[in-house]
């Protein structure tokens, strides 16, 4: 990605050779103090979510990693996302959270309000992120503390599924100039030249999309203070009419069907199918979906008001009790600053915020994942400021979001009073 590398360093480099180091921690943990050799290891786990093959890649590259570090064992926890969260709390509540877990949206500040994560700072001589690009360190700060560790970068997207625009007849639109009339047109008029089955587009409920929503209408999804949603009812009441537009005009399925397709894995999806011309996605999710030559624009409205933002994809966080919290901090520094492991991983947890790694993955990706690549070198070149983190209290926004979207397009509840409940019910939460 073309960002400017950051100036300022999280800490000096510490090198990743075996490390002999007295720690103190959790007096309970049997490891508590423990100094690692080759013959008698330390041992970290290290939790996070997905599916088969991410699961294998990181395996690989933990094995990597012990071998360079032959005093540090990595004991990995692959779990689903449909589950992960409730391991975690589960996790948390009975005192074994994992040395090392994986976090994203609202997470961080929920954990960190909690004191469940350690200010990284503490291991500031373990974690280098002098090469990371301009802003990406911030991404993990609350409260001006760091609390994670960017795995990689993403951004909102609109993925095209140029073979469908073309059986339409349909020209693919131009993301320098559409509007959100223009995305519900042509998904209308790509239905309506399609075969039975074939659609335009689905809608997207998702609490950044509604934050990048926000902000092109001149709003944040949260107050400052994170005390309460910033979106506005009317704003909200907006984006609900959208999503029912998109049904009532044909360019998007019925609600059954549209709760249907947002319950699938994405190869199973209508876009993974072939049957769906656009949707709105996570950039590094593009490749799920098909493979199929897709490529990615910006959403509509990004050039009169922008409001998408480079973001975490996945964040790198270490318990607050863990008692290897160095030999933690050393294992996130190769994940996220070793070439070897970036070969590995490539673009799997978003683009590397590093830039070294990020130049040296790149001829190493599929032409998809090139195409991301392209996409974030654009966002990136807007300069868009990031929102403050998702506060606490705001993990459930996105069901929330979800639920209230289902009862309107099922003509259960109006866009305006789904737009109030949904207010309610959010800042009930962050309250």
């Amino acid at each position: 990605m073309k960002f400017v590398r950051k100036r300022s360093v999280l800490g000096v480099a510490a090198a990743t050779a075996s490390l002999a180091l007295a720690l103190t921690g959790c007096g309970s943990s049997p490891q508590a103090g423990k100094v690692g050799t080759e013959e008698d290891p330390v041992t970290i786990r290290f939790a996070w979510w997905g599916n088969d093959s991410r699961a294998k890649t990181t395996l690989e590259v933990i094995k990597d990693f012990e071998a360079a570090n032959p005093t540090i064992k990595v004991q990995g926890e692959n779990t689903e996302f449909s589950s992960y969260w409730d391991k975690m709390a589960t996790q948390i509540a009975g005192g074994t959270t994992p040395d090392v877990f994986a976090m994203s949206g609202s997470y961080p500040s929920e954990y960190a309000s909690r004191g469940v994560l350690l200010d990284l700072d503490t291991v500031k001589d373990q974690l280098d992120t002098s090469k990371f690009a301009e802003g990406t360190v911030d991404l993990g700060k609350i409260d001006g503390k760091q609390y994670t560790i960017t795995a990689g970068v993403n951004a909102m997207s609109m993925v095209l599924d140029p073979t469908v625009f073309e059986a339409a007849g349909v020209p693919l639109p131009d993301d320098e100039t559409w509007t959100w009339d223009d995305y519900v047109d042509i998904a209308a008029e790509i239905t309506a030249k399609s075969p039975a089955g074939t659609f335009g587009t689905t809608p997207m409920s998702n609490d950044s999309f509604v934050a990048v929503w926000a902000r092109q209408n001149g709003e944040e999804l949260y107050t400052e203070d994170g005390k309460k949603m910033g979106i506005s009812e009317d704003t909200l009441t907006k984006w609900f009419e959208l999503n029912k537009k998109l049904m009532d005009t044909g360019g998007a399925p019925s609600a059954s069907q549209t709760v249907e397709d947002g319950s699938a894995q994405p190869e199973m999806t209508l876009m993974g199918q072939g049957k769906q011309a656009m949707k709105i996605s996570w950039s590094n999710q593009m490749t799920s979906y098909s493979g199929a030559p897709l490529m990615m624009v910006k959403l509509p409205g990004e050039s009169k008001a922008p409001g998408t933002w480079l973001r975490s994809s996945m964040e790198y966080a270490i318990s607050a009790k863990s008692p290897q919290s160095k030999e933690a901090a050393l294992f996130i520094n190769y994940l996220v600053n070793n070439m070897d492991a970036a070969s590995k991983i490539k673009s799997d947890r978003g683009m590397p915020a590093n830039t070294e790694l990020k130049a040296g993955i790149t001829p190493l990706l599929k032409e998809t994942q090139q195409k991301e690549a392209a996409y974030l070198d654009r966002i990136a070149e807007m300069k868009i400021d990031p929102p403050k983190p998702f506060p606490a209290g705001s993990s459930a926004t996105m069901e929330v979001l979800n639920r209230y979207n289902t009862d309107v397009l099922f003509g259960k509840v109006s866009a305006r009073d789904a737009a109030k409940g949904v207010i309610n019910e959010v800042n009930s939460n962050l309250g």
